[in-house]
């Protein structure tokens, strides 16, 4: 016979408040994370957290995953949201459904954001994550349980808030003291007061420096001078120590656009202070010469914040470290040169050397023929790709063993999702079933309509939800039909070169070039050699390739000859010739295959 307990129960859990949720069969991942910075530094150390876990999880009886998919360890401040790879990979595996709950040492482990906290939430409210559990923190999945975590973000933030302040606070009165907290400025050294003090030779080198520029030097000839007369650089406080310093273009630039060498120490947002009244500070540059450098005509420009990064700006990113000088064997520096033609703005892109030092300096420091165009790279990648068809029968057996591979993968990551929607469309039928049992028993009419739209809305949910199911099976039997046969495979690779051509933006060549190679050796305006990425160096030094050039196969000179591609390319493959050489390959590269990004012309 039934009771009020047992009416009671039933209502809570068609509410849904108090339900009983059965832990044992959801699979859990364990989470740890501690930061390098501020307040964490004294946090539980990742192993510990991970092992206390571990209890909690056997005390439980809960399920854990195991590796790679648990424990995920993570050194990275949660202060800030979108910064934690390895957190928003976890979230992204919990709504496909690779497991259901988190366990971590406390909430503040997962987030110490407001961003971060309200997608927790919102997750635990779509039962997406369906529990958290917590080593010192109690949570129930709950309305109340919720709201309690929430404080325990908040908390978390007010906390991570109040010790920033404070630290600021602390730096600022330092600032006001005079004192520096970072490394020592060029050309001085910090007392035992942490005071900046001129350095003997090398402030007077630096002060020859400005001088130098003020009379109009480059700055690689200033940077050469520097390294040549033996240019240091001061470390620690008191007990003072030197390293000889290899000074850049760069540095150099960061030193002319300093303040802090006319005396006033600017911290940005944290405060400015005049050091010449603070103590007896020596300036090493005039305010006067200072702003002349820097081609001021207004002293308050010199204290402006240039805003940086137009929106949709071209950024020279385009094979950015993986190109090396073969005179110096180090990396160059990548650049773009805007010219200006009738009403179009042409973008001319190319890279550098800036190495102090180089064979292609001339001995005043003035670089011989430093900029090498774009193109020399581009024509050289589209000669390699004419000249190298990955068609060999040994390279189609390797691919068909790659896509096994990631098949298995894939049906393993569709039948867990296709299993965690069908335990929630279980969930969804139970609660369908109890609505359904009280509406005729409901003797008031306004409490008996909530129960009727809350049965509509579970009804339409679990028909999403099975549809979702359909689409999981689909996509599990649509898996089997990826691999293509060998003559498909042949008349994709064919059309490599052709794919390249026609993408339209930089970063969807560099995306495809950095796939096949690992780094280029520019010498003389030339490539002077290369290094392949796997399994493309297997292809080539086993010979899985075919020569265009007829003969043997064999590699291509350092620098082979521009040669016109006359394929014809069906629209239709751009798709299955992408995805079958760079398996990895984000969808973005078939977009901008076709999408321009900038509206102005790029020439490389």
């Amino acid at each position: 016979m039934a009771t009020t307990q047992d009416l009671l129960s039933a209502i809570r859990n068609l509410q849904g408040e108090n339900e009983e949720r059965d832990t044992s069969k959801y699979r859990y991942v364990i989470y740890a994370r501690k930061s390098t910075e501020g307040e964490e530094r004294q946090a539980r150390s990742l192993g510990d957290q991970v092992a206390v876990c571990n209890e909690i999880a056997d005390s439980r009886k809960l399920k854990l995953l195991d590796k790679p998919m648990s424990p995920i360890e993570e050194k990275q401040s949660a202060k800030e949201p979108d910064i934690r790879p390895k957190f928003r990979k976890m979230l992204d595996d919990i709504k496909q459904g690779k497991y259901e709950g988190i366990i971590a040492w406390h909430p503040d482990r997962l987030a110490r954001n407001m961003k971060d906290a309200g997608e927790i939430i919102d997750l635990l409210d779509k039962q997406i994550i369906k529990d958290l559990q917590f080593v010192s923190f109690t949570f129930e999945n709950d309305t109340a349980g919720k709201m309690l975590l929430g404080m325990s973000f908040v908390l978390s933030k007010q906390y991570s808030d109040k010790l920033r302040d404070d630290v600021k606070r602390g730096i600022r009165r330092s600032i006001e003291d005079g004192k520096y907290l970072s490394k020592a400025k060029h050309g001085y050294y910090r007392d035992r007061n942490m005071m900046l003090r001129p350095d003997g030779d090398n402030f007077t080198l630096l002060k020859n420096a400005w001088q130098m520029r003020l009379q109009g030097k480059t700055q690689e000839v200033i940077a050469k001078y520097l390294v040549d007369a033996g240019y240091k650089r001061s470390e620690g406080v008191g007990n003072i120590t030197y390293k000889t310093f290899n000074m850049t273009n760069k540095v150099l630039s960061d030193v002319f656009k300093d303040t802090f060498y006319t005396g006033v120490l600017d911290y940005g947002t944290t405060g400015a202070v005049d050091l010449t009244e603070v103590y007896d500070f020596v300036p090493m540059v005039e305010v006067d010469d200072f702003l002349k450098i820097n081609k001021f005509s207004d002293i308050k420009k010199a204290f402006q914040i240039k805003q940086r990064g137009i929106k949709d700006a071209v950024k020279a990113d385009f094979l950015r470290g993986i190109i090396y000088c073969g005179h110096c064997n180090e990396p160059m520096s990548a650049g773009i040169t805007v010219k200006y033609s009738t009403n179009r703005k042409i973008n001319y892109f190319n890279f550098r050397c800036d190495t102090i030092g180089c064979k292609i300096t001339k001995p005043s420091g003035k670089k011989v023929n430093q900029n090498v165009r774009g193109n020399v790279i581009l024509d050289y990648v589209y000669q390699f790709l004419e000249e190298h068809k990955f068609t060999d029968k040994r390279a189609y057996n390797h691919y068909v063993q790659e896509m096994k591979g990631i098949q298995e993968k894939e049906r393993k990551e569709l039948e867990s999702r296709r299993k965690s929607l069908q335990q929630t469309a279980k969930e969804l039928e139970d609660r369908i079933t109890v609505i359904k049992d009280y509406i005729p028993q409901e003797e008031d009419n306004e409490i008996k309509d909530e129960y009727r739209d809350d049965f509509k809305a579970k009804k339409a949910k679990l028909k999403d939800i099975l549809e979702e199911i359909e689409k999981v099976k689909e996509a599990k039997v649509k898996g089997s039909k990826v691999v293509l046969t060998y003559q498909k495979f042949v008349e994709l690779f064919n059309d490599l070169p052709v794919i390249l051509r026609k993408t339209k933006t930089m970063e969807g060549k560099d995306q495809i070039i950095r796939k096949i190679f690992s780094n280029f050796v520019l010498k003389d305006k030339k490539v002077a050699s290369y290094q392949l990425n796997q399994p493309f160096k297997d292809f080539i030094e086993k010979g899985f390739f075919v020569s265009s050039r007829g003969g043997e196969n064999r590699t291509p000179d350092a620098a082979p000859p521009a040669r016109r591609v006359t394929t014809i390319l069906h629209p239709g493959l751009l798709y299955f010739i992408i995805f079958l050489i760079f398996l990895s390959l984000p969808f973005s590269i078939y977009l901008c295959i076709h999408t321009p990004k900038h509206d102005i012309e790029m020439i490389y």
